[in-house]
This record gives C-alpha cells, sequence and structure tokens, in this order.
C-alpha cells in the first residue's frame, strides 16, 4: 500500500520545460556555444553540473552559463502554469490522506511562483530541494532524502515524473515510478525502459486512473 506521493515539479505539474530549455538556449549563446534547443530539451532536469558538462568542456564556464540561465529564466518565470490536472492531483491525494512532496531543483524563487501557482501550500507535507543533497537526479540523493524526512519505505511510496532522470533516480532509490508525457523530451517507451511502471499523457490522465495503487 502506497501511503506516500513524491511528486516532480518542471514537466510534470508545471508546464516550465520549455522555458528552462530556452533560457539555457540563451546562457549557452551568450556564453559563445551554440547548442540547439532539441538537445536542451533532453538534458533538461538534470541537475546543472551534469547538464553543462554535456556541451561545454571548459569548466569555468559551467557557473557562467548557470548564472546566465539563472538570470534568462527569471526573465520568462511568470510564463510558467500549471499542467493539465496538476492542481487536481495534489488536492486529490492530500483529500484521499496520502502525503505529498515535492522534489525539485527549482530555486527558492521558482518554488515559489509554483506553490502560488499550484496552490500548492497547506496541500503538501514538505518539499526537498536538490541543494539539500550531494548529487542531483539522475543519482537517487533527492529521493533517498525524501523518504528519510517522511519517514516511509521505498515499499509505502510512489513517484511521479516526466523524464529518464526521475525514473532512473527514483528507481535507483527502489521506489515505484509513473511517468507523464507532459514534459515533451521522452516517448512512453523511452520511459517505461528506464523502470516507469506505467505512463500517463499527463496528470489529468492520472486523475482518471486508480493512482497511486
Amino acid at each position: 500500500m502506497a501511503r506516500v506521493v513524491v511528486l516532480d515539479v518542471d514537466g510534470t505539474l508545471m508546464d516550465t520545460n520549455y522555458l528552462h530549455t530556452e533560457a539555457w538556449a540563451r546562457a549557452f549563446e551568450k556564453a559563445g556555444h551554440r547548442v540547439p534547443r532539441v538537445k536542451l530539451h533532453r538534458e533538461v532536469g538534470k541537475g546543472a553540473g551534469l547538464l553543462i558538462p554535456e556541451f561545454v568542456d571548459d569548466e569555468e564556464n559551467v557557473e557562467e552559463i548557470q548564472n546566465l540561465h539563472s538570470e534568462f529564466y527569471e526573465e520568462m518565470q511568470e510564463y510558467g502554469h500549471p499542467l493539465p490536472g496538476a492542481k487536481e492531483l495534489i488536492s486529490s491525494l492530500k483529500e484521499r490522506g496520502y502525503e505529498v512532496w515535492f522534489v525539485t531543483s527549482a530555486k527558492d524563487e521558482e518554488l515559489e511562483h509554483h506553490m502560488q501557482e499550484l496552490g500548492a501550500d497547506g496541500n503538501i507535507d514538505g518539499v526537498v530541494n536538490s541543494n539539500a543533497v550531494e548529487n542531483p537526479k539522475p543519482a537517487p540523493d533527492i529521493f533517498e532524502e525524501t523518504l528519510r524526512r517522511a519517514g516511509s519505505t521505498a515499499e509505502e511510496t510512489v513517484a511521479v515524473g516526466d523524464a529518464l532522470w526521475d525514473v532512473e533516480a527514483a528507481k535507483a532509490a527502489g521506489i515505484r515510478t509513473v511517468a507523464v508525457l507532459s514534459g515533451g523530451a521522452f516517448h512512453e517507451e523511452d520511459l517505461k525502459q528506464a523502470g516507469a511502471v506505467d505512463v500517463y499523457e499527463d496528470c489529468a490522465a492520472i486523475l482518471n486512473s486508480d493512482f497511486p495503487e
């Protein structure tokens, strides 16, 4: 029996993956590296320390590009809104007695915006930010830390994410993971091969299932 549901935010609950893709593209461009957006899109969700070296060998550029991404994303943040069914899924899970946790790499100001848009204040039990762990996704650290804070076992927990990194990280922590296609970067077969136990179009489709059981 599941009692804890762990939700990724970008691409799962919030329509922000394409905003992050554009922010990364502009950041790389300004730092002198033009990277196709289709390639960047497939890397969104990884920690910046893993994403940037996929395209740039110069370690000195990593911090510059990361800071530029933050600046560009801040300009576009207001255009990020909940994906279909996201708000309703959160409230439905709480009404049915499940603990709800967010795992995210969002900075504090981004998270504040997400919480407001999702009406999540008072509806979730906690947030674990990637800054709280040593290794970002696809390492399992953020999910293991969530289990620790929730006082839950992997067997009592189900995760929802949109990227391969979400599925791989949760699986490495022993957590069953349902994936959604709303992040736009991966196909159903990609996510199932990574270990997703089921794949849905979006949170609205999850609401029409027997999730999380």
